[in-house]
């Protein structure tokens, strides 16, 4: 495997400036591919890509809680600074669902729903 790259669906560029913002990802050129613009963005080890379709799509069922239902369900990121990123996930409409909270010495977790519903699982302070 070369490398993985986690795609989302978004109904505007909002998803995109929020996971630019709060992760402090770097915008790589988007791409306009068949259906709408395909947006790149790129942290260290990861790019996120946000299809936002020229025809919104309609908005995913909320399932409670967000493990009730098979498949791909969240995302990990680990954050260096896990409260200046909450902060920024706040202001940017971001969700708190669990947490802050501590799961082992000097590790702390809390998991978010950005502003589409998407679920992270967000880690501080890991190796």
């Amino acid at each position: 495997m070369q490398r993985v790259e986690v795609g989302l669906v978004g109904a505007d560029d909002s998803l995109v400036d929020f996971y630019a913002a709060v992760f402090e990802m770097e915008k790589l050129p988007a791409i306009k591919a068949g259906p709408g613009i395909v947006h790149r963005l790129q942290g260290p080890g990861v790019v996120i890509k946000v299809m936002v379709p020229s025809d919104p799509p309609a908005p995913a069922p909320a399932v409670e809680p967000f493990y009730a239902t098979s498949g791909l369900r969240y995302l990990t990121i680990y954050e260096a600074d896990l409260d200046a990123m909450l902060e920024r996930a706040l202001a940017r409409g971001g969700r708190v669902r669990h947490g802050p909270m501590e799961i082992g010495p000097g590790v702390r977790i809390v998991v978010l729903a950005d502003p589409s519903g998407n679920v992270l699982e967000v880690v501080g302070g890991a190796p």
